[in-house]
């Protein structure tokens, strides 16, 4: 395994910020799963990871992370952080229906866990926060 240093971490951040699909999803293997706490399951592959960054940034055209701190330890990176935007765009709801925008903002904190494989792709991406209180502060749920 590789190890993504501080700054490999915070530069794999600016990338997703940058909002460039083709740019985030380079960074990951061709085997990686990526889950987030608004999925009931992990995606697999590159290919559901950019469709999941797509209809995100759809959604949330000034989705952005923010760092606090990064822990590395071994091959494995911990990234706290938190993502916020305004939802202007169509939701995809857990159910698959599309949720219409709410234009609310929201900010949720996070946790990130991040192992890379031997070639330095993301391998497995893992975040932590509370997917209830996005639903809450988009005005979907109480």
């Amino acid at each position: 395994m590789t190890q993504l240093t501080e700054q490999d971490a915070r530069q794999m951040i600016a990338v997703v910020n940058t909002r460039n699909v083709d740019r985030i999803v380079e960074q990951y293997a061709d085997d990686a799963t990526f889950q987030i706490p608004a999925l009931n399951s992990p995606l697999r592959g590159k290919e559901a990871i950019r469709s999941y960054f797509k209809g995100s940034f759809e959604a949330f055209p000034d989705w952005t992370l923010n760092i606090t701190k990064v822990f590395v330890s071994g091959d494995e990176t911990v990234i706290v952080n938190s993502v916020s935007g305004t939802h202007t765009g169509p939701l995809a709801g857990v159910d698959g229906k599309s949720i219409a925008p709410t234009h609310q903002r929201f900010v949720e904190d996070q946790m990130t866990r991040v192992v890379l494989n031997e070639n330095g792709k993301v391998k497995s991406l893992r975040a932590y926060g509370n997917s209830a209180d996005l639903y809450r502060q988009l005005g979907l749920s109480k």
